[in-house]
């Protein structure tokens, strides 16, 4: 008895050696449990809030309201095939035509575009020689007020000139489109009779920000126009345009310009620079009293209209040319040929550079210096300028002594104006 007992005993204790063995070996292969958590987790970085500034559009960010070739050909059915957006814009500017009662439908006939500071087109091509023909221009105005007081006027035409005269009857049947996410758009045809000339053409416009897009086709036996459907497409393409800027404003917000460095008064001409603000210590925007105390030496010859003052160096070997508002504030000053009476010709050695690109230089050279610009033609005068713009509303013009055609056209002038301070004529 004494010995079953013992062996049982035995076993038994290997068994428990055995279990306790196992315990150990599942303890030891268990995880340790994670110590309470004394501080809460990092929180991960949050997307930015959207940009909320002024919604300008500048240089090539103009062509998101671009249409297809295949939406242009479905608005107008009978136009010519369009192009490619281009950064050349051609204004006629020769002024005239008849007196409109009411006088706002002037505004029909009216070229927004001279008015603007920047401008990416789609042209039309294809179409016969001396034959009218239209495009798609988007235009960039100095500020969003510029676009907004612009669009007004335009839009008031829908009520006011559904009948006019001009010479002769007229009709302009409009459809405003419904306003989304600021975007305001109306299309419509215009029908004149001017004196026994009649002219008949479809237009579209939408504005948002500092932009304004006019398509337009003169289209004297062309049907097919959908005006409720022209201005909804473009003012739908508008929305997304932007979207597309306040998304890329939000990844990259605009910078405040720093002020100039104006260095010393005192030096040579020739080594001011020519930036959006300023012409050496000539800071645009300040009154005429402080801006004609910073060239001390300097002598003062009025041109005698339009504000206009010839700033000449103390030793006489440059001039500048001013222009004041009517508050006395600055509002341009222009090196070389300003096309004002008293011009002179220009010694570019002399004057002021702009990117250190000087007065008799390739215009080309200037180009490269002030990239996303917009090249003017103006047919009524044979002008030929490059416009820069900022998003703030200043704006460099780099005037050409030659026609546009010319690989070889050199710099004859250059203009800085402060073009938020020059208000829209009234209509």
């Amino acid at each position: 008895m004494s010995h079953g007992i013992g062996r049982r005993n035995a076993t038994r204790g290997a068994l428990a050696c055995v279990t306790l063995a196992a315990l150990a070996l599942i303890s030891a292969c268990a995880p340790e449990p994670e110590p309470s958590a004394t501080t809460p987790p990092s929180p991960s970085p949050s997307a930015p809030a959207p940009y909320d500034g002024p919604l300008t559009f500048v240089g090539d960010e103009l062509s998101s309201f671009a249409l297809t070739a295949d939406e242009i050909a479905a608005v107008f059915p009978g136009a010519p095939p369009t192009g490619a957006v281009t950064d050349r814009l051609l204004q006629f500017s020769d002024g005239g035509g008849p007196e409109f009662t009411p006088a706002v439908c002037s505004w029909l006939i009216a070229e927004p575009s001279l008015w603007s500071v920047g401008a990416r087109v789609v042209p039309w091509e294809g179409a016969e020689e001396g034959t009218s023909t239209g495009a798609q221009q988007m235009l960039q105005y100095p500020s969003e007020a510029h676009a907004d007081a612009m669009m007004t006027r335009l839009q008031s035409t829908v009520e006011q000139c559904a009948q006019f005269d001009a010479d002769g009857p007229g009709t302009f049947a409009a459809v405003i489109a419904p306003e989304a996410e600021g975007v305001r758009a109306f299309a419509g045809s215009l029908s004149a009779d001017f004196a026994g000339n009649p002219w008949t053409a479809h237009h579209v416009f939408a504005s948002v920000g500092n932009v304004l897009v006019h398509l337009w086709q003169p289209s004297p036996e062309e049907a097919g126009f959908d005006a409720e459907a022209a201005a909804l497409l473009v003012r739908d393409r508008a929305v997304d345009a932007r979207q597309s800027l306040i998304e890329r404003l939000t990844g990259e917000p605009p910078q405040e310009e720093a002020a100039p460095d104006v260095g010393d008064p005192g030096t040579p001409w020739s080594e001011w620079a020519i930036t959006s603000a300023a012409v050496g210590p000539l800071r645009l925007g300040e009154s005429r009293d402080v801006v004609l105390a910073a060239v001390p030496g300097a002598t003062v010859e009025d041109i005698g209209h339009g504000g206009h003052v010839r700033l000449r160096s103390a030793d006489g070997g440059a001039s500048l040319v001013l222009s004041f508002t009517e508050q006395g504030r600055l509002e341009s000053v222009t090196a070389g040929i300003a096309n004002i009476m008293g011009d002179e010709q220009p010694n570019g050695s002399a004057l002021p550079s702009v990117e250190g690109v000087r007065i008799g230089a390739p215009l080309i050279d200037a180009v490269a210096a002030l990239p996303e610009g917009t090249y003017v033609e103006v047919s009524s005068s044979g002008e030929y300028f490059y416009r820069w713009a900022t998003r703030d509303g200043r704006v460099i013009d780099v005037r050409a002594d030659r026609d546009s055609d010319d690989p070889d056209a050199l710099i004859s002038g250059v203009t800085v104006t402060d073009a938020t301070l020059a208000p829209i004529p009234e209509g």
